[in-house]
């Protein structure tokens, strides 16, 4: 076996990064069928479905950057999957909204997350989910502690 891959199958990260890629990858198969992609997916996730979610705050919630959102968005337009609204009193506050086939499509969407959250828990005795959360928590606070430290490298 190459140094490389024992090295990296030891690494917590190279772990993580791939399970994601592979969940990734199994989205984005579901989301072409449809002739959507992961993100557009998760975006539809993100929404308020009766009064839509201000621009502001999708990004945040995806752990998305702004100017890779602005693409998707002006994509899902082009789809006819949502719309702008602007406020009512403050005109510069902009709302992202789903169209009716952008409420389908966030239906097809949450569909997917949980076939394969239900897959994954069927597969998975209940103690090793809790102990995932608890790792993938810790994960998040872990990654915080290197960011500082990390400004020293």
């Amino acid at each position: 076996m190459d140094d490389f891959i024992q090295l990296a199958e030891e690494v917590t990260i190279h772990k993580i990064r791939s399970a994601w890629h592979e969940i990734a990858r199994v989205y984005n198969e579901v989301a072409a069928r449809y002739g959507l992609t992961l993100s557009m997916g998760f975006v539809l996730l993100t929404l308020y479905e009766d009064e839509g979610t201000p621009v502001t705050k999708i990004a945040p919630r995806m752990g998305m950057e702004p100017n890779s959102l602005s693409r998707t968005l002006k994509n899902m337009e082009d789809k006819a999957l949502i719309y702008r609204r602007k406020d009512e009193v403050d005109k510069r506050k902009v709302y992202i909204c789903p169209t009716e086939h952008g409420k389908q499509m966030r239906k097809v969407a949450l569909k997917a997350v949980y076939q394969l959250h239900d897959a994954i828990v069927e597969d998975v005795p209940q103690e090793k989910v809790n102990a995932f959360f608890e790792v993938i928590n810790q994960v998040s606070s872990s990654v915080e502690k290197f960011r500082t430290e990390a400004k020293e490298l």
